[in-house]
Order: structure tokens, then sequence, then C-alpha cells
């Protein structure tokens, strides 16, 4: 029990390299001058979290370091009315820029700041992939539902592959090979933190699909903090508790008699495969504190078929 008391009260101690994302923007007026010292207020829509910044006097402003969520971006100022923008998507790796006009009025006025399209993507030069939740939820995946097929969508990956045997890589790790590099030129991270097996390159740690928030697939020009790769570098987020308690349940299942016979075989060999589990989240301190967890639990009973050829016995004359 101390043991354990003491894992919970220094774990807030203990932080991993995590990779965030940030949100920046620049405030305007009517006739596009800069808003100096305007007050630029987030909160993240399911868990209540908020800060707060001013702009410089560019009418510039950052808020680096976030959890991958949905923001409200709120900014106000004397004599201009309160500009809402409802729903910022900010997910890891990545830079979200929202730039508000201010309009003349009282700040007791709200305006509703519309989202415009996608611009090219100017605050930062590196390139890579990212698959949000519901590009999770709905795309199949191969490989035992392993995230790590994803990597079949980056440009310049090739098709992702089971390295090693499978006593080895029991976990069904994937791998890739990107730009022309080895696949040991590679890097897995969860959170942040590393997630490889030195001995061989397989990923150790591989999170249910229904668990994940975002996998963030980067290829060239990485941020400072990602580093240690060649090729790709993959971090997957996790989902996060709300203040709403929310939660999933799975089961896939594979048997012997919805399959085909092996052609080699006289009869079908006894398979059932099941893979499930389920995910549940929600608040400890409503928009303070959160809890989230999963489970999966794979079960493979699998009857291969082995096929040998003995040479036939010599049966010619020594000269």
């Amino acid at each position: 029990m101390k043991l354990l008391l003491l894992f919970v009260v220094a774990s807030p101690l203990v932080y991993g390299q995590a990779v965030k994302g940030s949100l920046l923007g620049t405030v305007t007026d009517s006739s596009a001058a800069v808003v100096p010292a305007a007050k630029v207020e987030i909160t993240e829509v399911n868990t209540g979290l908020g800060r707060w910044t001013e702009t410089n006097q560019n009418g510039y402003y950052v808020f680096a370091n976030l959890e991958a969520g949905v923001y409200r971006v709120q900014v106000e100022h004397a004599g201009f009315k309160t500009a809402v923008r409802d729903r910022a998507d900010v997910v890891v790796n990545s830079t979200v820029r929202v730039d508000v006009e201010l309009q003349p009025g009282a700040v007791s006025e709200t305006v509703d700041v519309r989202a415009e399209a996608m611009p090219l993507q100017t605050d930062r030069s590196d390139t890579g992939r990212k698959i949000e939740t519901r590009q999770l939820s709905d795309m199949p995946l191969t490989f035992n539902r392993n995230f790590q097929g994803l990597l079949n969508l980056v440009p310049g990956a090739t098709r992702a592959f089971r390295p090693h045997s499978e006593f080895f890589n029991s976990q069904d790790s994937l791998s890739t090979r990107v730009n022309g590099q080895t696949r040991l030129a590679n890097n897995v991270q969860v959170e942040g933190i590393d997630d490889n097996h030195r001995s061989g390159l397989l990923t150790v740690i591989i999170p249910p699909i229904e668990a994940l928030a975002t996998v963030d697939i980067t290829t060239s020009n990485y941020e400072a903090e990602l580093g240690r790769a060649g090729g790709a570098v993959t971090n997957v987020t996790l989902k996060s508790g709300t203040n709403s308690l929310h939660g999933s349940a799975f089961e896939f299942n594979r048997v012997d008699r919805l399959a085909a016979r092996n052609v080699f075989a006289q009869s079908k060999a006894h398979t059932v495969y099941n893979q499930f589990g389920f995910t549940i989240g929600g608040p400890i301190a409503r928009n303070r504190t959160f809890y989230f967890g999963d489970y999966q639990s794979t079960r493979d009973r699998r009857g291969d078929i082995n096929s040998a050829t003995i040479p036939t016995t010599w049966t010619g004359r020594g000269t």
C-alpha cells in the first residue's frame, strides 16, 4: 500500500516528452490594423480547461504546448465587440492559425467567427499526415486492426509488413520503409514517449484503435523534439476523459467454419480468433481532472498446415 501511495503522489512529477499542438493568430480591426493588448481566451469544449493571454504590439498571440482537442477562442478588447470562434481543432504535432477581425461596438456584444477554408500550411515546414478519431473509426484496418497499417496512406512509404517470426513478434508489430530509408530509421512514440523495442526495432505497446485520438506520421523536416529518425516518426495520442461519461465495447471474431479449406489439406484446421475489449472515460473533478482507460485481449487458436517434401533415395551406381 505504501508503494502504491508513493507512486500516486510522485507520478505527476514524472513527465515524458510529449508532442503537443499550438494555436496562434493575429487580431486586427475592420481596417486591417493590428490590435495590441487584446485578451484572447481559449477553452477546450470537452473538458472545460482554459487558458488566456494578450496580443503583443503586433497583434499576435500564441498558445504553445496545447493538448489535442477542440477549442473555443474568444477575443475581447475595449471599444470592440467580443469575437468568438466556436470550434478550432488542434491535433498532435500541428500548428493551427485562427486570425480574428474585431468589429467596433460594446464588449457585451458578441460576433461569431466562422471557420474559413483551410489555407496552405505557412507556420511550419514538416511534411506527413495526421489521421484523427473519425478516420480511425471509419477506415478498415488490416493486420489485426494495428494502427501501423495506416502508414500505407503516407506518400513515400512502402506497404506495411510484419517483420520477424510470430514468436519474436507476438504483438503483431508492423514496419515500413519511408523515403528509401531502412525500417530501422523509423521511430514510434506513444504520447511522445519512446515505444521502440531496440532488438529488431519492434513497437512495444500497440493500443487498440478505440483508445486512439490521433495518429501523426511525419516523414521529413521534423520538429526539434521529435528527432532520432531518418525515416518516419509516428506519434500516437490516446483519448482523454471529458466532463461526460463515455466509452465503447468491441469484439471481432474469425472462425474456421467461415473460411476456405487449405488447398493442400484434407480437412480444415481448427482456427478461432477473438479480439475484444472496452474503453471508458469520464470526470474525476469536473473541468479539472479526468480519467480514461482501455482493455484489449486477443485469443488466437490457430491450426497450421505444414507441407514437407522428402527427396527420394538415390539408386544410381557409383563410378
